[in-house]
């Protein structure tokens, strides 16, 4: 049975291991700069578990858009003045893949960003993952609305910003 918690930081060896089955060397991120954001946003990153085994992980932050993080930044603070919910990475173990984990992480923060009074969820989508985004109702924007070029640009050239505007 697939249960969701929140994400503690004795859960970021678990975290790191599904990274690593994931993404490209390019994308992996040291632990470091995952407990910082833990560190700080704790309460908006979520684990799905089968059996208490972590199989997926969706890490998300409260950001305004100057605050949005760069890949593997080792140094995150929340925002004081944070307009959205920045969805910064979700894996799900590739023997999981057709379990809902990623679902039901999606779900749970689009509950919790309502719940906290956001009405948007934003992301960098990599490694062409765009197109499962846009089945979970983000559509691609561009990125010099919200003055993110640079940032975007720093997740490599097939990299994009996508947006989900929530529904009351």
């Amino acid at each position: 049975m697939l249960t969701v918690r929140t994400a503690t930081l004795n859960d970021l060896s678990s975290i790191s291991v599904i990274q690593a089955s994931c993404y490209s060397p390019e994308f992996l991120e040291n632990e470091a700069a995952f407990a910082s954001k833990l560190q700080q946003a704790a309460h908006t990153c979520w684990l799905a578990c089968v059996d208490q085994q972590v199989v997926a992980y969706l890490i998300s932050l409260p950001v305004s858009p100057d605050t949005f993080p760069q890949l593997n930044a080792t140094e995150f603070y929340l925002a004081p003045d944070a307009t959205m919910l920045y969805l910064h990475d979700l894996a799900v173990h590739p023997d999981y893949r057709a379990s809902g984990a990623g679902r039901q992480l999606i779900q749970r923060v689009q509950i919790q960003a309502r719940q906290l009074g956001f009405t948007t969820l934003s992301l960098i989508a990599v490694q062409d993952s765009s197109i499962y985004w846009q089945k979970h109702g983000f559509e691609i924007i561009d990125p010099a609305i919200l003055n993110l070029q640079h940032k975007v640009a720093s997740f490599g050239q097939s990299a994009c910003l996508m947006q989900q505007v929530l529904k009351a």
